[in-house]
């Protein structure tokens, strides 16, 4: 064997033991990290989601019908199944609160312009979706013991009440709803394909994530209500996604002026015993 062929064998050999110590130490570090989740004191979610929010808006709360219909499509909603969903929202109100909006007109669950404040002015209806100026994005997950970065956007659009003077809710809630509380329902919608798409052979972009999704759709709902002091308001939501089951959102938002900075983590399931 000449010295130019020996070289190249003794190369050849070099990279592979290198392979085969970068295998082992991957396969180490994954295989540690799954071992956390089998331990009481460190157990791992199905499914846990961090957002954050720092952006500056001087509308937070939209009321355009486009971008709240649009919100809807990228949802996979007609604008008839935009309204159902509106109406899940007002049931859902009476349900739960003893809150009666539903006799409300149908454009009212599309257009933000059209609230509706009840007979007794104590309480307001109407459409959002959360000014994109915010800048409120999906940054992380992890799936059992994997994790993923995203920073995508996220999309939030849905129904809300506001408490105009306290009053006494009736409903599975029936306690007092202070002034200035709010109660939400809707949906975040995170589109994730144009960052997780990899091109294959055949010219098409599959999406690659942790989910296997190409759009995160996850409904929300107030636990109890949202009320903020000094411009700092508690995030306490049940969320629901539709393979994943029920979790928990919870985390803080910090309003100065017109400046938000939001954080929050969703877990599924909502807690590990």
């Amino acid at each position: 064997m000449d010295a130019a062929l020996s070289t190249r064998v003794w190369l050849l050999v070099c990279f592979l033991g290198l392979i085969e110590l970068a295998n082992a130490g991957l396969y180490y570090y994954y295989k540690s990290r799954h071992d956390t989740c089998a331990r009481e004191a460190t157990p791992c979610y199905d499914y846990a989601l961090t957002f954050v929010m720092d952006g500056s808006s001087d509308e937070y709360l939209g009321n355009n019908r486009s971008e709240i219909l649009a919100h809807h499509q990228l949802a996979g909603r007609t604008e008839a199944d935009a309204i159902q969903e509106g109406k899940m929202a007002t049931a859902w109100l009476k349900t739960k609160y003893g809150i009666d909006f539903t006799s409300v007109e149908d454009d009212a669950y599309l257009d933000g312009t059209k609230a509706v404040t009840s007979d007794d002015g104590t309480l307001t209806f109407r459409a959002f979706i959360v000014d994109s100026a915010t800048r409120n994005r999906f940054v992380s997950a992890s799936k059992a013991h994997k994790v993923e970065f995203f920073n995508a956007p996220i999309s939030k659009a849905g129904w809300v009440v506001m408490v105009n003077e306290a009053i006494s809710a009736g409903g599975t809630f029936n306690r007092t709803l202070p002034r200035g509380a709010k109660i939400f329902y809707g949906d975040y919608v995170i589109p994730l394909c144009d960052r997780s798409g990899v091109k294959n052979k055949n010219n098409y972009y599959s999406c690659r994530n942790i989910f296997n999704q190409k759009t995160l759709k996850i409904h929300y709902e107030t636990s109890t209500y949202c009320s903020s002091v000094d411009g700092v308001s508690v995030i306490n939501c049940v969320v629901k996604e539709t393979s994943w089951g029920v979790g928990a959102a919870r985390g803080a938002s910090f309003v100065e002026g017109n400046k938000y900075c939001g954080r929050s983590v969703l877990t599924f399931p909502a807690s590990k015993p």
